[in-house]
């Protein structure tokens, strides 16, 4: 019976994430808010960025690219004013211009677009590094870090304070995110009331979640995406990002666990209600952390043999 009603629920189901995207992204419809519109101006300057970033860049590479953003980031301006996404373009922008006049390669559009207010040489463009600074770390110390984070369900309770969480979260954003738009967005909580309450909505957590020291719910904005091929990539950088944050608490000395939402729409609309997280965000996973007590027992959890996961194409 239970195989049946699920036969019964999986259509609805579907037909509950694909409205929400239609109506989030700009897949089906135009860049008409700030975050819609926002991601497309990401998109494009952050491919100046990576073309500027190959090892031999092409003068004048990306024409369409430069149109588009001397278009969308006069329209964001005018409508939102200039913040940290059209400086960073602006940024990107100047270094590109930078580089194909140095290669005999005249933007006209751009010279006069960028003159008419110079950039703040802020973030945007490149950056060079040393293979040293690359990898500030020694192998062991590597290795030791990647190899000793487990998943941690003994705390002690105590909260978590703001500003820990706070380096947390910032760590993680160092995640890389489809085309630099950062989609993920994390919600928290490290009051008891507050954290019993999105708890609540979470089963795994049995046993554990009232010694907590700080909830997180991470989720995806669903406007940064523009395209009908990236109907799951809310999925993947929310769950980059988790795994992110994951190990920035580790490196914090916090322990952490994941709490699945492998949810049911009507459960989804119930949560997201009750915590006051927007529709157009995709609620991804939660995420139990706090401080470890002195001994901790942990599951285990071998991994599968490496020849069961690697196949070499």
């Amino acid at each position: 019976m239970r195989r049946l009603a699920n036969r019964v629920l999986i259509v609805p189901n579907y037909v509950y994430d694909a409205r929400r995207f239609m109506s989030s992204s700009s897949a089906a419809r135009s860049a008409d808010d700030r975050e819609r519109l926002a991601a497309h101006i990401t998109m494009d300057y952050h491919r100046i960025e990576k073309g500027m970033a190959l090892p031999a860049p092409r003068a004048g590479f990306g024409q369409d690219v430069i149109e588009r953003l001397l278009v969308h980031i006069p329209q964001y301006e005018a409508a939102y004013g200039a913040d940290a996404t059209t400086e960073v373009a602006r940024n990107a922008l100047t270094e590109y211009q930078a580089f194909n006049r140095a290669n005999g390669v005249v933007n006209t559009k751009l010279d006069a677009f960028l003159s008419g207010r110079p950039a703040t040489n802020g973030e945007g463009g490149t950056v060079e590094l040393t293979r040293e600074q690359l990898f500030p770390f020694s192998d062991d110390q590597a290795l030791s870090f990647v190899r000793s984070r487990r998943s941690v369900r003994q705390f002690t309770g105590e909260t978590i304070p703001n500003e820990v969480i706070e380096e947390a979260v910032r760590l993680a954003q160092r995640a890389p995110s489809v085309c630099n738009r950062q989609a993920a967005r994390v919600y928290v909580a490290n009051q008891r009331d507050r954290m019993d309450q999105a708890l609540k909505f979470q089963n795994g957590n049995r046993g554990f979640g009232d010694r907590l020291g700080a909830v997180f719910v991470i989720t995806a904005d669903m406007r940064a995406f523009t395209t009908l091929g990236e109907r799951n990539q809310a999925w993947v950088d929310g769950g980059i990002f988790a795994m992110s944050l994951a190990m920035s608490l580790h490196s914090l000395k916090l322990g952490a666990c994941m709490l699945n939402w492998s949810v049911p729409a009507r459960h989804d609309k119930r949560a997201r209600a009750a915590l006051g997280i927007d529709d157009n965000q995709a609620i991804i996973t939660m995420l139990g952390a706090g401080y470890p007590v002195e001994d901790v027992r942990i599951a285990e959890s071998p991994r599968r043999q490496l020849d069961s996961v690697l196949h070499w194409l």
